[in-house]
């Protein structure tokens, strides 16, 4: 039997965590990266002598909770797969 060039090698098995892993290090590089963002332009306020009143303090510190959650799951995650394999 020729296999022809439609026959396709079989694919691999869905890896879930590594799935998981390369989303949470996509939301976590988004995250910094708006981070970033927010920092720079309150910094670039203070430089020019604006007021950066309650916007640039209120947004920064909500920015730091969402990064301290994401830290938080990623911990969780990493504990979780670790007592997974244990139990194996």
């Amino acid at each position: 039997m020729d296999s022809g060039p439609l026959a396709r090698p079989p694919k691999p098995p869905f890896d879930r965590e590594r799935f998981v892993f390369k989303i949470l290090a996509v939301v976590i590089g988004t995250q910094l990266l708006i981070y970033s963002l927010a920092a720079g332009v309150c910094g670039q306020r203070a430089l020019e002598g604006r007021s950066i009143g309650q916007i640039c303090p209120g947004t920064l510190e909500q920015l730091q909770g969402g990064f301290d959650s994401t830290l938080k799951l990623l911990l969780a995650l990493l504990g979780g797969a670790a007592l997974s394999r244990m139990d194996r």
